[in-house]
Order: C-alpha cells, then sequence, then structure tokens
C-alpha cells in the first residue's frame, strides 16, 4: 500500500532531521498542512516548497539542504534537477538568527 508510512511519524522526523533553514520538498502542492506541522515542532526555519520548486526555484540560491518528503512522487525531471539542486547545498551557511 502506498500510504503505509502515513500516521506514523516519517515527515516528522524527516522534518526534525533537517538542516537549519533547509527546504522542504512536501509531497504535493498544498503545502498547508506541511506547515502547519513544521511548527507545530518548532520548525519555522524549514522553508515548505512543493515539488514544483525543483522545476527551477533553487536556481541561484545557496541552500542549507534539502530535504524530499518521504511521500512525494516526483518526476523523472524532478529527479534530475534534484540532483542538479544538491549541488547548490552549502554546509556552512549560518543564518542570522
Amino acid at each position: 500500500r502506498q500510504d503505509m508510512a502515513r500516521g506514523e511519524g516519517t515527515t516528522t522526523k524527516q522534518m526534525e532531521e533537517a538542516p537549519k533553514g533547509a527546504v522542504f520538498v512536501w509531497c504535493n502542492g498544498r503545502t498547508d498542512y506541511a506547515v502547519r506541522l513544521a511548527r507545530k515542532i518548532g520548525r519555522e526555519d524549514l522553508q515548505i516548497k512543493s515539488p514544483t520548486w525543483l522545476d527551477d526555484g533553487w536556481r541561484g540560491v545557496t541552500l542549507t539542504g534539502i530535504v524530499v518528503d518521504h511521500a512525494a512522487r516526483l518526476t523523472d525531471r524532478q529527479r534530475d534537477l534534484l540532483q542538479e539542486a544538491l549541488t547548490r547545498v552549502r554546509s556552512n551557511v549560518h543564518s542570522a538568527s
């Protein structure tokens, strides 16, 4: 079953373990639930994006991390672009907080 991990805390765990300030690619374009979940667990620093962000939202931006929700079904193109976007991740980026 496709929704087997649903309700088992997988997304919460992914959010908790994400680097500070990371982009969290949600499984679809309706990000309101993901935003509420991030807020609930104290991860307001995460940038919640839909999978379409992978199409060009990351270009020209330095990132601290990219985490893709376990339930996301990316297109082949989005998977390729994710690999490209990961080259923009810099672990030594410091936030001003």
